[in-house]
């Protein structure tokens, strides 16, 4: 991850608490419980932000694990969840490629909307190993939100699904701040978010996983976005 995306993070900015940011971790833990039980699981979030989805999962979880590059949101995070003995949270710094250090094995390991600040896909595959590190038999490990090369960027169906999920009213809000706050567009012109070859990667990864699998299906906001779902 790029120093300049590093520094944007690690302080205040537009998407610290969102609602928007609220909304779319309820939707991601509906989709996991679907998916996968988190009941007594260890559970690791990389790039746990401002802590959403831990809220979520806490209830569910044996232990949590949350990791951050920001200052600002390992801050956060650790106030909020400073009551609960079985929630740890940790500063990485630059990336997330010494996972090791936490000492623990897990048995769920999320890391939503993250992958598209990296600088290239080898990033990804570092990541990967990493989490490998970290995992048991059986963990599995899902990274969401990937751009894709091939993304179809369909903004009818953007708009269709904020209605029917019931967060277009948060959603026309952030719009609006993100245009009073110009910062995290001009950072996104001038380094541009990673989008790559999901199927590549998948492809790639064939000999660190017992199997992968790419999700089309809308498990966030960002509904034109894909998913893969790897198991160790």
């Amino acid at each position: 991850m790029s120093d300049n995306w590093i520094n944007y993070w690690s302080k205040k900015n537009i998407w610290s608490s969102s609602p928007l940011w609220q909304k779319n971790s309820i939707i991601l833990y509906n989709f996991s419980q679907k998916k996968f039980s988190l009941k007594n699981k260890k559970i690791l979030d990389i790039g746990c932000g401002s802590g959403e989805l831990i809220e979520n999962i806490l209830n569910d979880a044996k232990y949590i694990s949350g990791v951050d590059i920001s200052k600002n949101y390992v801050s956060i995070c650790k106030k909020k969840f400073s009551k609960y003995k079985n929630i740890k949270i940790n500063l990485f710094k630059k990336n997330y490629k010494s996972l090791n250090k936490l000492n623990k094995k897990f048995d769920i390991i999320f890391c939503n909307s993250v992958v598209q600040y990296f600088t290239n896909e080898n990033q990804i595959i570092d990541l990967i190993r990493s989490v490998k590190k970290v995992s048991t038999k059986g963990t599995k490990f899902l990274i969401s939100d990937i751009m894709d090369k091939d993304e179809n960027k369909n903004y009818i169906k953007f708009i269709l699904y904020s209605f029917v999920r019931g967060y277009f009213l948060s959603l026309m809000y952030q719009a609006i701040i993100l245009f009073l706050n110009p910062k995290y567009r001009n950072l996104e012109n001038d380094y541009k978010l990673l989008e790559i070859d999901t199927k590549k990667i998948k492809n790639k990864i064939n000999k660190l996983c017992k199997k992968s699998v790419i999700i089309e299906e809308p498990i966030t906001i960002n509904v034109n976005r894909k998913h893969l779902l790897i198991e160790f």
